[in-house]
């Protein structure tokens, strides 16, 4: 039978060289939180990022929520050690013509996410449940993928769903 691994299975004799690597060695697939104002969404994004060793993490929206307790209570301790900075609508304007922005949100012009081909120095972004990503930031997306909904709701928690968006493009980049 199947011992489940724990954090301390896992962790790495020298923790400190292993945040150093992990620094240098990064996806290079960063997440535009936009308008996103739910702080345990804010706190779980940040995990995500984490897990998945995204380049970056942008917040578009009041800054003092990123210091706000419930966020560092579910983020943990991955403010720390993720990077992020917080970006106004020129800040945003200025790295959707550096990088691409692939909105995660259902549009007329939005391809399942399975249909994206993930690209090298993309910026995924979510935006908040009720509203969506902000039409002034979705306008600067070049590219729009959602996840089929084949239940009642059409929506899906924002970090669930920047989830599984995150794991696919990072498969796909793997894969060549």
């Amino acid at each position: 039978m199947p011992k489940q691994s724990t954090f301390y299975d896992d962790r790495p004799e020298d923790l400190e060289a292993y945040i150093r690597n992990i620094h240098r060695d990064r996806h290079p697939i960063s997440l535009l939180l936009a308008g996103i104002t739910d702080v345990r969404n804010i706190g779980s994004l940040f995990r995500l990022a984490d897990a998945a060793r995204l380049a970056h993490l942008y917040f578009y929206g009041p800054a003092e929520l990123l210091e706000h307790r419930k966020v560092k209570r579910v983020a943990r301790a991955t403010l720390d050690y993720v990077p992020h900075s917080t970006l106004d609508l020129k800040g945003v304007q200025a790295l959707a013509k550096d990088q691409t922005l692939l909105g995660l949100e259902i549009t007329d012009q939005s391809l399942p996410y399975t249909q994206v081909k993930a690209q090298e120095e993309t910026v995924l972004v979510v935006g908040q449940e009720a509203h969506g990503i902000p039409p002034e930031i979705l306008a600067l997306c070049q590219q729009t993928m959602h996840l089929p909904m084949y239940g009642v709701n059409t929506s899906m928690n924002v970090a669930m769903a920047a989830g599984i968006a995150v794991y696919d493009q990072i498969r796909q980049l793997k894969q060549g």
